[in-house]
């Protein structure tokens, strides 16, 4: 870690979705910082800044973060033994924390009281759902010696491979489940050059500091880039912009990876996510041309009470335009065309992908085939539902106009639609009804100066 001794070069960042390039705080002091180490000797903490987080549901004091290559680094120091168990943003999340995407998506970090021992420090892999803790490897823990000690200062200290994160484009949040983040924005800072801009004879820098012409001199005149402006198309030090998903390629065919890096929205049923360390499930939408297109992954759904499950949560969907409720309801398409009205009505479906056409609520339902609609019918989109180990997945697409024509919505309400997975949870799903593109617009920003960058981006995809 001797390189982290060096001063970081010169920092900068882009926005790839929007033009507002926000500043970071910077995490480390750079001439201190030579590392982190998950060895109960909390010292190399010292240069990383805190972030204050007590609160009245928040029994912990401080908390700092550092995303170091191949790992991420997470420091807490609670209000009293253990309190970081029960601590949390909202009443059924206690204890639970997590690592937030730019992009939506979230890996929760269960904190579980154990007594004297410290804490169980629990993460699970949103994809395959394997449980990672201290005990089988999968990730470092260490406390502060006086643990045991009542009223003595309880730290925690543990560390994350970056490989469980879930799909991101250049940084990452910490906060708390369901709450509110604490730390934001922290880039991969493992591919910085270092340099020693203090020591004019240090022989790995290959530019002199005390040269007036060093061109990674902000204040050299004549330097022809500026390195503290991010937006400088001629700075070389401008990172290229990670994975981000704007939704002009997607598809709706039953192959979802056209949705990857696309930003996310978590949906909960039981608030605290069944009391699993991962979220009930996360949708995302977009609209383009007047078609709303919807993607949602449900994790282990067959759990929930719900009586839907293997897929059939998704056979409903509720749409609201201002403030009239309409609703979308999945028919069965075989190939050859033929419509099955009552699979709507099943509890659970069988492994595979499965594929419906939609229609609107209230019709008659007396179409027999795709290729023939009666004129009380209609024909609004496509859905398709696949039904997987530990996760069921859908995506579709629904016509907009025709729906609000359905409902006799107002041309006023029309302005912006809510869609919403009523037997998944909540939130709704909002998208404008007038201008194109995505409504949630991921701050895919990099850092500016003072900040890390990513030149190093580890990514995950399904």
């Amino acid at each position: 870690m001797h390189f982290f001794d060096r001063a970081i070069k010169v920092l900068c960042g882009f926005a790839a979705a929007a033009l507002t390039i926000p500043f970071f705080a910077f995490p480390v002091s750079a001439d201190s910082y030579s590392g982190i180490s998950i060895d109960g000797d909390f010292s190399d903490w010292d240069s990383v800044v805190k972030y204050d987080c007590l609160s009245g549901t928040s029994h912990v004091n401080n908390v700092a973060m550092v995303w170091d290559g191949d790992w991420i680094y997470i420091y807490m120091d609670e209000v009293q033994q253990n309190s970081a168990s029960w601590s949390g943003d909202g009443d059924n999340t206690h204890g639970h924390f997590n690592i937030k995407t730019d992009i939506g998506y979230v890996l929760d970090i269960a904190v579980i009281n154990n007594g004297a021992d410290g804490n169980i420090i629990e993460v699970t892999d949103v994809t395959t759902h394997e449980m990672y803790t201290a005990n089988n490897g999968g990730i470092k823990v260490a406390f502060n010696s006086d643990y045991s000690v009542w009223e003595a200062p309880s730290l925690t200290e543990f560390a994350i491979p970056s490989s469980l994160l879930p799909q991101y484009s250049s940084t990452i949040n910490f906060g708390y489940y369901l709450g509110r983040d604490i730390i934001t924005d922290v880039a991969d800072c493992s591919g910085i050059i270092h340099i020693d801009p203090t020591d004019p004879t240090d022989p790995t820098d290959p530019t002199d500091p005390t040269d007036p012409t060093d061109p990674t001199d902000p204040t050299d005149p004549t330097d022809p880039t500026d390195p503290t402006d991010p937006t400088d198309p001629t700075d070389p030090d401008t990172p290229t912009p990670g994975p981000y998903n704007d939704g002009s390629g997607i598809v709706i065919d039953g192959d979802y990876h056209d949705w990857d890096y696309y930003p996310v929205t978590t949906i909960q049923y039981d608030t605290a996510g069944m009391n699993n360390n991962y979220n009930d499930a996360e949708g995302s939408i977009y609209q383009r041309d007047g078609i709303a297109y919807v993607h949602c992954i449900a994790n282990e759904f067959s759990q929930q009470d719900t009586g839907y499950k293997y897929g059939t949560e998704f056979l409903e969907v509720t749409v609201i335009f201002g403030y009239t409720h309409t609703k979308l309801i999945a028919v069965e398409l075989s190939p050859d065309g033929s419509l099955d009205w009552s699979a709507n009505e099943v509890r659970s479906m069988s492994e595979g992908t499965h594929h419906y056409a939609l229609f609107y609520f209230s019709d008659a339902r007396l179409s027999d085939n795709i290729n023939d609609i009666n004129y009380l019918d209609h024909y609004l989109g496509d859905m398709y539902v696949t039904i997987g180990d530990h996760q069921d997945e859908t995506e579709f697409w629904f016509d907009i106009a025709k729906l609000a024509e359905c409902g006799n919505v107002e041309t006023s309400e029309s302005e912006s639609i809510f869609v919403h997975f009523h037997r998944v949870g909540w939130p709704m799903l909002e998208t404008s009804g007038v201008s194109t593109g995505p409504v949630f617009v991921a701050l895919l920003s990099t850092v500016a100066v003072g900040s890390y960058i990513s030149l190093n981006r580890r990514k995950k995809g399904k």
